[in-house]
């Protein structure tokens, strides 16, 4: 006992425990998380555009409500010295607000972020994106900073533009800073590993320290081969600060044929290169992709997926991920292309790679498919419809003719149906009634004009008060027509329903309209109504029925069934008595059963009109007697069986069988309730001998008085206890009805009961 209660009360502080961490998970998730975010390039930089309602809303995604507050390095306006400072003050600023983390995007910003050496960077996880050239070396001094490296897709890219353009001369855009150097140096290495060791006419060395060089000036342009198209993808790298103008106009002007340009790093100089230059140019990094810059696509990781991945990253730190150790991993990267400079190129949508994405494309470009589907089916529809309206006009062209055809027929009609179907036209104006001269004559009236005080008078008092109401109405404006039924007795011989159809001109205030005699049709509606009402009872009476059936069915089954088991059964040991007390039963039973399916049987006959009644003239006499003598010996001990006839046999016509089945069932139920006394049947002539009278008298216990109209209703019976189904007495009422007879009952409880059979006789016998 003592260990059960102690395994509640840790369920019941479980249960408590588990409320308190939802709670607390729920008041967490309602507070707002402090978040630095830190970009590259100046506030107007278009990629920017609203980039803190996209990063806000990842943030939502992970639900996470974020407090966000955006540093603009603005890398290009300063030098390294002065960058530094930059960003060291403003983290110095920034401390007292306290972020929980910081989302740091592009190289510069990443790069001075650490390289400031500001202890803020050091105590709060940070996560970059965006980062085409991680300075290794300085990630190793803060473990707290993770990301995603935009690794530049040299390979894929090139191949994008094979794909589009086939063999091309490509010029890859760099210079000599650190991240131009960067790129020259990632470029080189990708081609490297293609075997392809010469840009341009240069050839180049890669150390084992990660630093190249040319064997000669790689910028130079051999001209007399820019016109030839070439056979394999050509490259050149085109330094965009040191380059001479002659050189830079000369790649621009496209003047060389079959050229491309390539952007690999994003700054000031670069900014324009896509919009200058005369052929396409592609990318390897996501800056001024997709911004109005020029750029054609190519294999990169698209801004979306960089924010989903940098905030989902933040989003499980905050969450309590351990941020020391996460590894820098890869950020994904897809085929993209730019709709627009597809458009400026006359670049079919078909050209691009499977798999590629495609940006700033109209919507109905898009789904262009799904459109011209779309179309056809409205237009299939549309067609359809019109048919159909054309369809639907003819019809009902062809209807209104019809119509009109039968408006003229029916006018011809309408007269003799006036003058015969008792409808009467009628006016009311200046306070009396105008009715047809046939009215006055069907209504029992003097041919003259009728006051409205006249009228009202032969109504029903709860009728003219309506009259009145809508007389009045009319009178002020509310009611221009109206149909009414009234109560009228107008010959003074009872109420008869009549309905009044008419319309009130307010100019001449004048009512007119028709009258006419509906009683017949109210009389219909009630009798539809009784109808109604005894289908209901009749549907009540199928559940009482069935209800009933089941029980009385499964009574005597139960018997039989049980009976029989224990005779059968080699565990109970019975003996010759026992044993035939039991087949008695059984056999009781059977027989009950076997009655109940046959009354059932002989009631639904009767009902649906499909028992066979043989009429015969019969002696009455005579069948009393036979069913004397059949139920004298079938008497209990203390019960006598008396007969009384008069002398002079009646001749009846019935159905012997079945006045014979009605006759028993009375001896039977009389024998059931009478103890003691006598049971007497007979018959006797009526008064003027135009029928007899069959009764069956007992001395039995009786029928209660609120009981004596229930008992020819199906399964009722006095004594639930008693053997029967309680379908006689109704099968012996349906008989005798239809012999043209009926069935009468006089009982006093305590002393017996009697019942009566008349029926009439043959017409020889009076």
């Amino acid at each position: 006992m003592q260990k059960r209660f102690i395994v509640h009360i840790s369920c019941f502080i479980g249960i408590l425990l588990l409320l308190a961490g939802i709670s607390c998970k729920d008041r967490l998730s309602d507070e707002k998380r402090k978040i630095l975010i830190i970009q590259s390039f100046e506030p107007e930089y278009i990629g920017y555009k609203n980039s803190e309602e996209k990063i806000d809303h990842e943030f939502h995604k992970q639900n996470i409500k974020a407090d966000i507050k955006t540093f603009y390095l603005d890398c290009d306006s300063y030098l390294e010295k002065d960058e530094l400072l930059r960003m060291y003050g403003f983290l110095d600023t920034i401390a007292g607000w306290a972020p929980e983390a910081i989302l740091v995007y592009d190289d510069q910003a990443t790069y001075s972020l650490m390289a400031c050496q500001h202890p803020v960077a050091k105590q709060i996880p940070v996560v970059f994106a965006g980062v085409n050239f991680p300075n290794w070396k300085l990630l190793k001094q803060y473990p707290n900073i993770t990301g995603f490296w935009d690794k530049p897709e040299y390979l894929k890219t090139i191949h994008f533009i094979e794909v589009l353009f086939g063999p091309r001369r490509l010029h890859f855009w760099t210079d000599n800073t650190y991240l131009g150097h960067q790129a020259t140096r990632s470029l080189l290495k990708d081609l490297h590993t293609v075997g392809i060791d010469k840009i341009g006419s240069s050839s180049y060395v890669l150390e084992e320290n990660g630093s190249f060089y040319f064997k000669s000036d790689s910028i130079k342009t051999n001209t007399k081969v820019m016109f030839q198209e070439p056979t394999k993808m050509e490259y050149s790298l085109i330094n965009s600060r040191e380059s001479s103008a002659n050189g830079l106009l000369w790649a621009l002007s496209g003047l060389g044929r079959y050229s491309n340009f390539v952007q690999c790093k994003w700054d000031f100089s670069a900014q324009r290169l896509g919009l200058l230059a005369s052929s396409p140019t592609c990318t390897v990094i996501n800056e001024g992709f997709g911004l109005g810059h020029g750029i054609l696509g190519g294999y990169i990781t698209p801004i979306e997926e960089q924010y989903k991945s940098s905030v989902k990253a933040v989003s499980n730190i905050l969450k309590g991920k351990k941020r020391q150790g996460t590894p820098i991993v890869e950020a994904s990267k897809f085929y993209m292309a730019d709709w627009k400079e597809l458009e400026r190129w006359h670049i079919p949508l078909n050209k691009l790679p499977e798999d590629c994405r495609i940006i700033n494309m109209p919507f109905a470009e898009r789904y262009k498919t799904h459109l011209i589907i779309l179309g056809c089916i409205l237009a299939t529809s549309i067609i359809v419809v019109i048919l159909s309206l054309l369809r639907l006009y003819r019809r009902e062209n062809k209807n209104k003719q019809q119509a009109q055809e039968s408006l003229k027929k029916g006018e011809r009609f309408l007269s003799l149906a006036l003058a015969g179907g008792r409808v009467f036209a009628f006016q009311l104006k200046n306070n009396y009634f105008y009715f047809d001269n046939d009215f006055y004559s069907v209504a029992g009236l003097e041919p003259k004009p009728l006051s409205i005080d006249k009228y009202i008078s032969y109504l029903l008092p709860e009728d003219a008060q309506k009259v009145l109401h809508n007389v009045d109405r009319a009178h002020r404006g509310l009611l221009q027509k109206n149909i009414s039924q009234t109560r009228c007795n107008f010959n003074g011989k009872g109420y008869q329903w009549w309905e009044y159809r008419y319309t009130y001109n307010i100019e001449e205030n004048i009512f007119s309209g028709l009258c006419l005699n509906i009683q017949q049709v109210k009389e219909a509606e009630q009798e539809l109504i009784d109808a109604r009402r005894k289908a209901e009872e009749s549907d009540k009476m199928k559940s009482t029925f069935l209800a009933n059936m089941s029980h009385e069915i499964r009574t005597p089954l139960n018997a039989i069934v049980g009976f029989s088991n224990i005779i059968v059964s080699e565990e109970v040991e019975l003996n010759v008595e026992e044993k035939q007390e039991f087949i008695k039963l059984i056999n009781s039973n059977c027989e009950l059963l076997l009655k109940l399916i046959n009354d059932i049987l002989d009631l639904s006959r009767i009902e649906s009109g499909h028992m066979g009644f043989t009429f015969a003239s019969i002696n009455l006499t005579d069948l009393i007697n036979d069913i004397y003598h059949t139920h004298q010996l079938l008497m209990p001990k203390q019960v006598e069986l008396i007969k009384e006839t008069p002398e002079t046999p009646a001749i009846i016509e019935t159905d012997h069988c079945r006045l014979t089945q009605v006759i028993t069932n009375f001896i039977n139920n009389a024998a059931k309730f009478t103890k003691e006394g006598f049971i007497k049947i007979g018959y006797s002539y009526k008064t003027g001998d135009s029928s007899v009278s069959i009764f069956i008298e007992d001395t039995g216990i009786g029928i209660p008085e609120k009981q004596q109209k229930a008992v020819f209703e199906r399964f009722n019976k006095l004594n639930e206890f008693a053997q029967g189904t309680g379908l006689g007495l109704a099968i012996c009422q349906v008989i005798v009805k239809r012999f043209g007879g009926k069935i009468g009952l006089r009982s006093e409880e305590g002393k017996g009961s009697c019942f009566t059979i008349d029926l009439p006789v043959r017409q020889e016998n009076k």
